[in-house]
């Protein structure tokens, strides 16, 4: 069995007066690609605002590969080894493509090794190497995510955090980013994605999580969850869907 990579202990989060998590628990074990999954408003990316640092919980802990990190600065985050794919990508659109990347790599220092890294990436992600030295704001949305992914593997981590990651593509982007995340995993580097759209997330996850207003509902391993009755019926299309939505 891996060893656990991430875990989140009873994660208490505001927004002011408000409460977002209540009692929030989870891990991600190293090598996997573990996905929460969750409507509008269930809390799935302030979750990724508390691993990141973005939001610090107000009561909870955070740990990577057993250290706690629990409200630290983002770019201290980073450092620890967690990548981070942001919804909408968040490139920045004058920049090129090939700065991006390398911006990815800010918290370096090992030029020709860096220079190696920015070569896999293009191997990986063939499509980017052709728009190397356009502006990332020209590219579409399918390209936009390849070079978020790209970015944020220049940073060499253990763990990517990737928040909506199918959101807005086309039907044709949508497949290649997922082959491409599995094809990240296979390198060796852990996943932890949210995604609203359960049936596309289930079918490359090994384990799932299921939020619901702050509160983790269900639990287990992807195959199991997309057989699940409750998952089929709420997230899948199954018979009860509309009666669960309404």
């Amino acid at each position: 069995m891996s060893t656990e990579l991430l875990r989140l202990e009873g994660i208490d989060t505001f927004y002011g007066p408000v409460q977002v998590h209540f009692g929030l628990s989870l891990s991600v074990r190293a090598g996997q690609i573990v996905s929460l999954l969750g409507g509008n408003a269930s809390g799935k990316s302030t979750t990724m605002k508390v691993i990141l640092g973005l939001l610090r919980p107000r009561a909870g802990r955070v740990s990577f590969d057993g250290r706690d990190i629990t409200g630290l600065p983002t770019h201290q985050v980073i450092r620890q080894g967690i990548g981070s794919v942001p919804e909408a990508r968040r490139l920045f659109g004058a920049m090129t493509v090939r700065e991006n990347l390398l911006m990815g790599a800010f918290a370096r220092s090992d030029r020709l090794v860096i220079a190696r890294d920015l070569e896999r990436m293009l191997e990986l992600f063939p499509r980017v190497r052709q728009r190397l030295e356009n502006r990332a704001g020209t590219l579409s949305g399918g390209e936009q995510q390849m070079v978020a992914m790209a970015r944020a593997l220049m940073g060499r981590p253990r763990l990517i955090c990737m928040d909506e990651p199918t959101m807005g593509l086309s039907p044709l982007f949508v497949d290649r980013v997922l082959e491409l995340i599995q094809a990240v995993n296979r390198e060796g580097v852990t996943v932890f994605m949210v995604e609203q759209n359960a049936s596309l997330a289930l079918q490359i996850a090994h384990y799932a999580y299921v939020l619901q207003t702050g509160r983790i509902i269900l639990q287990g391993e992807a195959g199991e969850m997309a057989r699940n009755p409750k998952i089929r019926d709420a997230y899948l299309g199954g018979p009860d869907a509309k009666a669960t939505a309404a």
